[in-house]
């Protein structure tokens, strides 16, 4: 999980939605709290690709590290920050594919 995870964080770097894509299962689902349905593995490749390339035209940038998540002990996840806002990007692996990721600000 450590290195597709690194590739979560290089994709937000980059904005290479490709480095996430490669891993996503054909059952992925992410939800996330600024999205109003969950999203499956096609839905989600679309929004990635747009929301990345809305960002890198409007020239943002998003600071991203990778955390250890409280809630699941033993576990990493994303801290995006961008301004002022924060997010946290828990993603779910099952024998090497994301499975499920989960967009949240709290």
């Amino acid at each position: 999980m450590d290195s597709i995870l690194l590739d979560f964080c290089k994709a937000w770097q980059t904005f290479d939605a490709d480095l996430i894509i490669q891993h996503l299962d054909d059952g992925f689902v992410y939800d996330s709290q600024c999205v109003f349905e969950s999203l499956n593995r096609d839905e989600y490749a679309n929004y990635i690709r747009e929301k990345f390339q809305t960002l890198r035209s409007k020239n943002t940038s998003i600071g991203v590290s990778i955390v250890d998540d409280p809630y699941t002990p033993g576990n990493s996840m994303l801290k995006l920050i961008q301004g002022s806002n924060i997010c946290f990007y828990r993603i779910k692996v099952v024998e090497n594919r994301v499975i499920k990721g989960d967009l949240c600000m709290f």
